[in-house]
């Protein structure tokens, strides 16, 4: 009986050695690339080392910690060290939709005018439409300008008279006075008609639920590590963020070429949304796809972000337009219902909100690949939490995943 104890013992050891060592390194995920003799004579037996570790981790990834389900009972959020928490530098009252300085809108609503400024570095922006719509839909009013020499635009529009106590406003560019234009900001700007006949820019239904939980304390610990879709020690992710940002020093700059690459290399899986089977969400499974839905890219993003050491969350929500809504409505105001997924991403001492979602242009479709722009967007790259909560409800930072 002593020896029966002893061998469970020493089996239960190696257990937890062999479960701490999948937890912490990527010696059994990437085991052909630790030993490629092996790799090369017994691909079956690496490959199955491979699968193991991935099953490993699902299973350990959501086993929570003594602090966690002490947390769980008492119905708080677990306690993070204080050191480990990203201090957050929120911008507030800003009039910016988004703080990306190269291609940038923002709004002044005083009274009966509207002013539109910013700049953009596209030539596909070089000319603007500004566009008023009714509470019916109806445009009632349109006006034209163009950017400067450098690139700025700063236009004062009298917004039109009307019986509605609500407008809508949208802002197409395009490369010539005249010709094709596509869709700038649209369908989430609405100004409010004041009690004295003026108007102000409409503030989100959301936006105090998204602060109070965009301002929480998030660890950067949680947001570096390797999970079994978030692959960020794989070495294919590693080596394709390391090339995307050779020579780039700031964090900021770096997020900024991910998000870039991610825009133009994937497509949105349109014709996967009427499958019953859930798409594939593991980043390598992805980058070698090129197609994902948006919890898809937002992995992707973490991965990549994660493993050259920037802090990156994948954030869970609900967005407006993912279906047939485009504004909040009573039920989609308390809704904990999730649809969709995006990032923060730490740089420059705050959290960045990243979509890569939805500054794609590319989608599947029919199986056919399609791009609605030659350029990537930036209106959710580094999106002003204002703006972003038009569309956007915060719901849930995903741990484990």
């Amino acid at each position: 009986m002593k020896y029966i104890k002893r061998f469970i013992a020493v089996i239960l050891l190696l257990a937890i050695a062999v479960c701490v060592t999948n937890a912490k390194t990527d010696l059994f995920l990437n085991f052909g690339d630790y030993f490629p003799s092996a790799a090369e004579k017994y691909p079956e037996f690496t490959s199955s080392v491979t699968e193991a570790s991935e099953c490993l981790s699902l299973i350990t990834d959501y086993i929570p910690s003594p602090s966690e389900i002490w947390a769980a009972l008492r119905h708080t959020e677990p306690p993070i060290n204080p050191k480990d928490v990203a201090t957050n530098a929120y911008i507030e009252n800003s009039p910016m939709l988004t703080f990306y300085p190269n291609e940038n809108i923002g709004m002044i609503a005083d009274f009966d005018k509207i002013e539109l400024f910013g700049v953009t570095s596209s030539r596909q922006k070089s000319h603007l439409v500004a566009e008023f719509y009714d509470e019916n839909g109806e445009q009632i009013n349109q006006t034209s300008f163009s950017v400067n020499s450098s690139g700025e635009f700063n236009k004062s529009i009298t917004i039109p008279d009307t019986n509605s106590l609500s407008l809508k406003l949208a802002v197409y560019t395009g490369s010539k006075a005249y010709g094709q234009f596509t869709s700038w900001v649209y369908n989430y700007i609405t100004l409010d008609k004041t009690p004295d006949g003026g108007w102000e820019l409409a503030k989100s239904p959301v936006f105090d639920h998204n602060r109070q939980m965009y301002e929480k304390d998030k660890s950067i610990k949680d947001a570096l590590k390797h999970t079994p879709s978030i692959q960020s020690t794989n070495s294919g992710i590693v080596s394709i963020a390391e090339q995307l940002t050779q020579g780039i020093e700031s964090d900021y700059d770096k997020a900024l070429a991910l998000h870039d690459w991610i825009c133009s290399y994937m497509y949105y899986d349109v014709d996967s949304l009427s499958d019953p089977q859930t798409p594939p969400y593991f980043a390598s499974d992805i980058v070698k796809s090129r197609k994902a839905v948006c919890l898809g890219f937002a992995t992707l993003m973490a991965a990549l972000c994660r493993s050259i050491d920037i802090p990156c969350n994948v954030v869970s929500g609900y967005a407006l337009g993912v279906g047939s809504d485009i504004e909040w409505t009573d039920e989609t105001i308390i809704t904990e219902e999730q649809n969709h997924a995006w990032n923060e991403v730490y740089a420059d001492g705050r959290w960045i909100i990243v979509d890569t979602t939805w500054d794609c242009a590319n989608k599947i479709e029919n199986g056919e690949q399609v791009s609605k722009s030659s350029e990537v967007s930036h209106i959710y790259f580094d999106a002003n939490l204002q703006f972003f909560s038009n569309n956007h409800k915060i719901l849930e930072y995903a741990k484990r995943r």
